[in-house]
């Protein structure tokens, strides 16, 4: 199987390089093994962006995240610059277009080869949820070993199992935290309980009334009194479904209580797992109000002319719930609010 992954990656990078041709591929970089670790280079050139480069390698824009994760130099995605060298990572997942999406092969028929449009995020294991209800926790932390109130990553912490499910020696699990959520979304009061996702905690053994684990990778600051819950793994390519459905959804609130949601931030929607899935992509709207300013500074009540909503942005959905979805701003005109709209 890997050697058939092996040379199923391999013809990938061979025929990208006859396609593009000399499109700024370095050839000097020496190493690369086919199918386990990034094979091949870009320079950049004046007007390349991260959108343009993920439609020209991936096509589709939305794989744009993953190239900047790839490329840790790369401190602002908005800005990368001409000369640069950042890293192409390949695809394992390929599907067969129909006769009119070809590659051509100088040496070879032409062939049906075609990346599959997803999303890559590798941090999905992180992101937060709603819930109407806690999650059942499996334990809480009592205590860190060298009595440290804030805890991370290799911190040996102590856990008072809650007599819900086991904790077993050798398994990872997740810390987390929840903070009631209270919005007024469509002219009504949303309820709901956020989980936060702190961290990884890896098993070690079982005492008499307690259990100790190490944290094994810390994403925020861990305290006492954080519960403990399965590990889910998620997976952290998706698959993009551009133009799904209309629905008639509002964010709600963001991950961190930012009151103006912008690129990239975690967030969450009205709508679950009922009416969206994981992938797809959906445009923000804000109202478009215009109070007539004929009136003024007459003290009748103003008129409210009603436009055409404007388009704020464009979301993707990452994770579903029964009550609402976890989704990321891919991209904002304005600042994005609570209980503006999604369709």
């Amino acid at each position: 199987m890997r050697n058939h992954r092996t040379r199923i990656a391999a013809f990938i990078l061979t025929i990208l390089g006859v396609a593009l041709g000399s499109t700024g591929f370095a050839e000097d970089h020496k190493g690369f093994i086919p199918g386990e670790t990034p094979g091949f280079y870009y320079t950049i050139k004046k007007g390349d962006t991260l959108w343009d480069l993920s439609e020209k390698f991936y096509q589709s824009q939305w794989d744009w995240p993953g190239l900047w994760q790839m490329n840790d130099d790369i401190k602002n995605p908005h800005r990368i610059y001409p000369g640069k060298q950042i890293q192409i990572f390949l695809k394992d997942k390929i599907s067969y277009p129909p006769k009119t999406a070809m590659v051509r092969n100088t040496k070879r028929e032409e062939i049906p080869v075609m990346v599959e449009p997803s999303f890559s995020y590798s941090k999905i294991d992180r992101i937060g949820f709603l819930k109407k209800q806690t999650q059942p926790s499996l334990g809480r932390i009592i205590k860190e070993q060298d009595n440290n109130l804030m805890m991370s990553t290799n911190d040996i912490i102590y856990i008072k199992p809650s007599g819900t499910g086991t904790l077993v020696p050798g398994r990872i699990y997740q810390i987390f935290t929840t903070l009631p959520v209270e919005e007024k979304i469509h002219q009504q009061t949303f309820k709901a309980v956020k989980h936060l996702i702190k961290a990884q905690v890896k098993i070690l053994e079982h005492n008499v009334t307690y259990v100790t684990g190490r944290i094994t990778n810390a994403y925020r600051t861990v305290y006492n009194g954080d519960s403990i819950m399965e590990y889910y793994q998620k997976d952290s390519i998706l698959t993009v479904e551009e133009n799904p459905a209309p629905i008639d959804a509002r964010i709600i609130c963001s991950e961190d209580n930012h009151l103006m949601i912008n690129d990239y931030r975690i967030a969450f929607m009205d709508a679950g797992k009922s009416r969206v899935k994981p992938g797809q992509i959906y445009s923000i709207l804000r109202k478009n109000d215009l109070t007539d300013p004929s009136r003024w500074p007459s003290k009748k009540p103003t008129e409210s002319i009603q436009l055409e909503n404007l388009e704020s942005g464009r979301l993707i959905v990452l994770h579903t719930e029964g009550i609402a979805s976890t989704i990321m701003i891919l991209s904002s005109k304005y600042a994005i609010h609570p209980d503006d709209m999604v369709n």
